[in-house]
C-alpha cells in the first residue's frame, strides 16, 4: 500500500469519412461522416511500488496482437510492466473498422490503426510527467431498464453499475471509471457516421458533470441488447437515444458516489494468465459442403436482384470466406480444438477489476462477481470488463449453447480468430480462472 498518485487524458481516434465501420453484416457501405468523436480514455494510477494503466477505446474491439505490440512499447519507453496494462473497447457498433473480420467489417485502414496505436504509446508515456497526488472512492447502485437479455428475455441482465472516482486531494476529478453492461447497438446499421454510441455519451455526460476524465468500461453483454430496441424496434435507435441512456447512467454513478468514503492510500496489484479455452468440433465435410452450395446458392440469387439484396450477397459472400477456410483446415486436419485467451486481473484497495477478451455472456461475469465475493470476501466489489486486451469472438454461457442461435452457434463465422464456437464449459473455467486470479491479488 502507498500514496496513490493519477493522471488522465483523452485522444481522438480520428477515423475520416470513407472507411469501413464495423459491428454489422448488414452494414455495406463506409461511412460518410462522424457525428462524436471516437475517443481513446486512459488513466495512469501508481502508489510507488505498482503502476495500472487503463485505456478504454470507442471501437468495437481490439485484436490481442494489437495489445502485445502496445505492451512491448510501453515496456521498452517507461519500462511499463505487461501486467500494468487493460486495454478495452466499449465495443461500439459505430465505431471504424479496428480488427479483422470477414466481410467489410474487417476492412481495416491499416494506416489508421498505426497511428492509434502510436497515439496511444505517445498518450500513456505523457502521463508519466503528469502524475499528482490523488485519492479514490468507489460506489455501486443499480440502474434497470437499460437492456434486455436478447438470448433469452426470462433470463437475468446485470443492471449493476460500478463506479470508481479518481480524485485530487481537494475533491475534483482526475478521472471517473464507469463499469456497465449494454451491448452498444442503439444505433443500427443504416447510421454511416461514426459514434461512441450510448458509452460514448456516458463519458461526455460524466466529463460535463463533475469533469475530468470519464472512462466506460464495457460489462458482460455477449447477451444483452438495449430495450430501446424492444420499444422501437431493431436498429431503430437513435442519437437522442444514446443521449438519454448515458446521461441516465452518467448522473446515476456521479450520484452514488456522494458520501463514500475516500482514500489516498491504496494497494495496486495486476497479474494475467493465458488459460485453454474448449473450441466445439466442426461439422462433418457433408454438412459443411451442403452448407457452402447454400450459400453460393443465396448469393447467386441475390446477385441477381437490386436493393436489398445486396446486403443478403454480401452476407452470403462472407459466409463462404468461412466455410472455405474452415473446409480447408478440416481437410488438412489443422481444425484447433481450442483458443489460448488471456484472463486478467486488477486490484484497487477491495476492488477486483476481471478482463476477459471475449463477448461475454451475463451469467458468466455474474458468476465471477460471486465467486471473487465468496472467496475475497462479502465487501469485495468487482467490475467485470468485456472485449479486454483483445477480442476473439462470442463466450456464451452452458444453457445459451444448449438453446443454440446466433451467439452460441453462428457468430464465429464473423471472427477471423474462430472457426468454430467456443465450446460447452468455457464458462466454468473462465469463472474459476478470474476468480481465483483476482483472489490472487
Amino acid at each position: 500500500m502507498g500514496e496513490l498518485k493519477a493522471a488522465a487524458a483523452i485522444t481522438d481516434l480520428n477515423p475520416q469519412a470513407g472507411q469501413w465501420m464495423t459491428g454489422y453484416g448488414a452494414r455495406v457501405d463506409p461511412a460518410v461522416g462522424t457525428h462524436d468523436s471516437l475517443t481513446a480514455r486512459v488513466i495512469m494510477l501508481d502508489n510507488g511500488g505498482h503502476r495500472l494503466v487503463i485505456i478504454a477505446c470507442d471501437l468495437l474491439g481490439l485484436e490481442p496482437a494489437f495489445v502485445k505490440r502496445l505492451r512491448r512499447h510501453l515496456k521498452r519507453k517507461i519500462g511499463l510492466p505487461e501486467s500494468a496494462l487493460l486495454i478495452s473497447c466499449t465495443h461500439t457498433h459505430s465505431g471504424a473498422a479496428s480488427m479483422r473480420m470477414r466481410g467489410q467489417m474487417g476492412h481495416v485502414n491499416k494506416e489508421w490503426l498505426q497511428t492509434v496505436e502510436e497515439r496511444l504509446v505517445g498518450l500513456v508515456c505523457s502521463l508519466e510527467e503528469r502524475l499528482e497526488s490523488a485519492q479514490v472512492a468507489l460506489g455501486s447502485t443499480t440502474v434497470s431498464g437499460i437492456g434486455f437479455n436478447r438470448q433469452d428475455r426470462s433470463r437475468d441482465v446485470d443492471p449493476e453499475l460500478v463506479v470508481l472516482a479518481v480524485e485530487r486531494r481537494d475533491g475534483s476529478s482526475i478521472a471517473t471509471l464507469v463499469n456497465y453492461s449494454t451491448h452498444a447497438v442503439v444505433l443500427g446499421p443504416q447510421n454511416l457516421l461514426f459514434s461512441g454510441d450510448f458509452p460514448g455519451a456516458v463519458a461526455r455526460h460524466i466529463d460535463k458533470l463533475i469533469g475530468g476524465v470519464g472512462l466506460y468500461l464495457q460489462g458482460a453483454c455477449g447477451d444483452v441488447d438495449p430495450v430501446i430496441q424492444i420499444e422501437k424496434g431493431w436498429g431503430r435507435g437513435t442519437f437522442e437515444d444514446c443521449e438519454e441512456i448515458g446521461k441516465q447512467l452518467a448522473e446515476a454513478a456521479v450520484g452514488c458516489l456522494a458520501g463514500r468514503t475516500r482514500t489516498a492510500r491504496v494497494v495496486l496489484n495486476s497479474s494475467f494468465r493465458m488459460v485453454a479455452v474448449p473450441l466445439d468440433e466442426p461439422p462433418s465435410l457433408t454438412d459443411l459442403d451442403r452448407l457452402i452450395r447454400q450459400f453460393n446458392s443465396e448469393k447467386k440469387e441475390a446477385l441477381s436482384n437490386t436493393g436489398p439484396c445486396r446486403v443478403k450477397a454480401c452476407t452470403a459472400g462472407e459466409m463462404l470466406q468461412w466455410a472455405r477456410a474452415l473446409r480447408l483446415r478440416m481437410v488438412r486436419g489443422t481444425v484447433p480444438r481450442e483458443l489460448k485467451a488471456e484472463v486478467y486481473a486488477a486490484r484497487i484497495n477491495e476492488l477486483r477489476v476481471v478482463g476477459l477478451p471475449f463477448e461475454t455472456y451475463t451469467d458468466i461475469g455474474l458468476g465471477i462477481k460471486r465467486s471473487i465475493k465468496s472467496k475475497c470476501g462479502a465487501n469485495t466489489n468487482v467490475m467485470f470488463v468485456g472485449y479486454a486486451n483483445g477480442l476473439y469472438g462470442y463466450c456464451p454461457t452452458t444453457w445459451a449453447k444448449e438453446q443454440g442461435g446466433y451467439g452460441a452457434d453462428v457468430s464465429c463465422r464473423w471472427f477471423s480468430a474462430l472457426l468454430t464456437p467456443i465450446a460447452r464449459g468455457a464458462d466454468d473455467i473462465l469463472v474459476e480462472e478470474a476468480a481465483a486470479l483476482a483472489c490472487g491479488l
